[in-house]
């Protein structure tokens, strides 16, 4: 008597097992770019200068007008004391220095009220728009006259520099809405200077960290639930039907 073993069968491929690797293929996709997004991180918290400020700049900017005006940076960050906006952004920093090498500038940032206020009626030119690469500087005229006090003479500013040669304004965000304002010193009429702006953005190496973390858990989620689907199907086993002449297994 000759016992045939039973041949192994796999099953069909369901529904479910396709749902399982399709959601395998997104968090790999996910992880993926999460990875990336924190390489990108970290390669941005390596471009820092030696004061630890990320920098752009210096680029042109210029009025035949009294002052320029970057109006209303509403910093309006709420939440425990570990989210609060100098948490987050840090310090930043604004440099200048004019075109014309015997001309005090002014620069200040302050209440957009009071800024508003001071420079009702004043001819000035308003930032509406700009864009980094490459760098071009859109803005608002409103014509006026000349102020009737030099700038630094305002009681308003939160941070302030003026003077001759390379002037540098650091300031610590806090919440409110604010104005920077760049003027000559004299509040004389034709501002033009070289700018560049930076920030520590203490932020960005947390978030790059967090994102390289993540990124790497959700990858080999990813990959472990699309081989353990396709790994474990299971098998059964379907018994063989005996050759002529051969006597079937009791």
């Amino acid at each position: 008597m000759t016992t045939t073993p039973d041949a192994p069968v796999r099953r069909s491929w369901s529904a479910w097992r396709t749902v399982w690797v399709i959601l395998g293929s997104l968090l790999i996709l996910l992880g993926g770019g999460l990875l990336v997004g924190g390489g990108i991180g970290l390669w941005a918290h390596s471009q820092r200068d030696a004061n630890g400020y990320h920098t752009a700049g210096p680029e042109r900017v210029s009025t035949d007008a009294y002052a320029l005006t970057a109006p209303s940076l509403d910093v309006g960050i709420t939440g425990p004391d570990a989210l609060y906006a100098n948490d987050l952004l840090g310090d930043v920093r604004i440099s200048l220095e004019s075109r014309n090498a015997e001309t005090p500038l002014f620069i200040g940032i302050g209440p957009a009220t009071d800024v508003a206020k001071y420079l009702d009626g004043v001819g000035h030119s308003e930032v509406s728009d700009f864009d980094v690469d490459p760098f071009r500087v859109s803005y608002v005229p409103h014509p006026g006259d000349a102020p009737s006090a030099d700038p630094a003479a305002q009681t308003f500013w939160v941070a302030s520099d003026s003077g001759t040669g390379p002037r540098t304004l650091s300031w610590d965000v806090a919440d409110g809405n604010w104005s920077v304002v760049v003027m000559n010193a004299d509040g004389s009429q034709g501002v033009d200077a070289d700018v560049s702006v930076g920030g520590t953005l203490p932020i960005v190496l947390p978030i790059a960290i967090a994102a390289l973390v993540v990124g790497g858990v959700l990858l080999i989620l990813g990959i472990v639930l699309i081989t353990v689907t396709v790994a474990t199907r299971r098998t059964v086993r379907r018994p063989v039907q005996p050759a002529p002449g051969q006597i079937p297994a009791p």
